[in-house]
């Protein structure tokens, strides 16, 4: 909220509200005249090219818009920002539970607080990533390797762990080859989730800390994860169809449906617990959760999809492994 120079009584004339605010010399942008009472309340509002072309003995009540569009003091940057967008106004006049101008919300204010969130959203881009951005400019390709080679551990540690996962499973793979198919499918979607959480959680601790802030967004997540994860497993699983054995269809829409449910369950509740993980052992979340997250998104989503898709299709192989002993087409 800014200090308001451009409020102006309303017994005022055009021409004198011009002389007033002449008088003061202006040193900021002059978007719009607040007109108040003797308590400070505030009356209306008039757009600084209207005062301009307006005669000089017209009233300045006259001039005005009365009940302009205002902000309380109670609400955050944040909701007067998003008011100030909806209304696609120039600024928004701060006033108290009694109607006293208090400040004023403008552009200006927006825009810096814009700047400031693009380069936040910078340096939380390369956080997800595992690497400092203002560590990585002092020091040459070392300490770029330093920087990133732990968090890419992470990474080849999540692939070894599936792959190991996935040999477990040869038969079931090598049976319903389309099973196959849809891993990378169900990990992208679970990741995505993952990371979104994570970043819902990351501020989260920036604002509130606090115990019941995160159970409300773990409950908030884990409702918003059951609605994507239904909708995009139903919409993977009718994919499925194209690819799928008529005497599969039924075991891989059921397969799918579910593990896309699970998996994106799981990762919106490891996305929002590894913050608060990382931040209770000692390490920098923002810099260790991305990696983290997915690593452990990973490997629970393959460990669901296909400990799901072996209880789905156990019927289908126990088929297929008697037609192999007596020598049958399975």
């Amino acid at each position: 909220m800014l200090a308001v120079r451009t409020a102006i009584h309303a017994g005022c004339t055009a021409e004198e509200a011009r002389q007033i605010l002449r008088d003061r010399h202006l040193d900021h942008h002059l978007f719009y005249v607040y007109v108040i009472d003797d308590q400070d309340r505030l009356l209306g509002q008039v757009s600084a090219r209207r005062l301009l072309l307006s005669r000089g003995d017209e009233p300045i009540t006259v001039l005005m818009h009365p009940c302009p569009a205002t902000v309380s003091f109670h609400e955050t940057a944040g909701q007067a920002f998003e008011t100030l967008a909806s209304l696609r106004q120039l600024a928004l006049p701060v006033v108290d539970d009694g109607g006293r101008l208090l400040g004023v919300v403008d552009v200006t204010a927006w825009a810096a607080d814009a700047s400031d969130r693009l380069e936040g959203s910078r340096h939380e881009f390369f956080g997800r990533l595992g690497a400092a951005v203002e560590e990585h400019r002092m020091g040459g390709p070392l300490r770029s390797f330093v920087l990133r080679m732990p968090w890419l551990l992470c990474n080849i540690a999540s692939g070894l762990a599936c792959a190991f996962i996935a040999d477990a499973h040869a038969d079931l793979l090598e049976a319903v080859i389309v099973l196959a198919a849809f891993i990378p499918m169900v990990l992208t979607v679970s990741e995505s989730i993952g990371v979104q959480a994570g970043e819902l959680s990351l501020q989260l601790l920036r604002t509130d800390a606090t115990l019941p802030a995160f159970l409300r967004r773990l409950r908030h997540e884990a409702g918003t994860a059951i609605l994507l994860g239904a909708g995009c497993g139903a919409l993977v699983s009718a994919a499925s169809l194209l690819f799928a054995a008529p005497d599969e269809r039924r075991a891989i829409l059921l397969t799918l449906l579910l593990s896309v449910v699970g998996a994106m369950l799981t990762a919106a509740a490891v996305g929002s617990l590894v913050p608060r993980v990382l931040r209770r052992v000692g390490l920098n979340p923002k810099f260790a959760s991305g990696p983290v997250t997915l690593m452990v998104v990973d490997v629970a989503s393959t460990v669901i999809y296909l400990g799901i898709g072996t209880v789905v299709f156990r019927p289908l192989l126990g088929q297929t492994a008697v037609s192999l002993a007596t020598g049958a087409a399975p």
